[in-house]
């Protein structure tokens, strides 16, 4: 009986602004050419349903509640995207502006669930492991 191979682990883009006057700007492409760039480098597929909240705050967390951000944390919850993805984003001010711990809380939800959360204005990656063994990392990012 063969092992069912091993998926390979997939990239998802997630795009925020807090305005839709920067969408007239160079916020959405800057962000969406930079996760094609970082997956294209790692040979690692960019799934092409690109999370985007566009003219979206995400000082009070609105994004990860009723935005697409919230949407990719439900299908992380069901299961759809699986552990071991990517979620690649500009730097973790577009995942959260919310309170630190709040903010924290989030990242630490999502690499608790096996997805490693990238920012990619400075190439940092943060999993489980790396919060684990850095702890300090994660604060000075804040």
């Amino acid at each position: 009986m063969r092992k069912a191979a091993l998926k390979a682990p997939k990239a998802y883009s997630y795009v925020r602004f807090s305005t839709p006057d920067q969408q007239k700007g160079d916020s959405l492409r800057r962000q969406t050419e930079a996760a094609a760039r970082w997956a294209s480098a790692r040979g690692i597929e960019l799934d092409n349903s690109s999370y985007q909240d566009l003219g979206v705050s995400a000082y009070a967390g609105d994004n990860a509640e009723v935005g697409m951000l919230g949407e990719f944390l439900g299908a992380v919850r069901d299961g759809t995207i699986e552990s071991g993805s990517y979620l690649l984003i500009e730097s973790l001010d577009r995942l959260s502006r919310d309170k630190a711990r709040r903010a924290v809380r989030l990242l630490e939800d999502l690499c608790d669930s096996g997805i490693a959360v990238v920012t990619l204005a400075d190439g940092k990656e943060y999993t489980k492991e790396a919060l684990d063994n850095d702890p300090m990392g994660l604060m000075w990012a804040l």
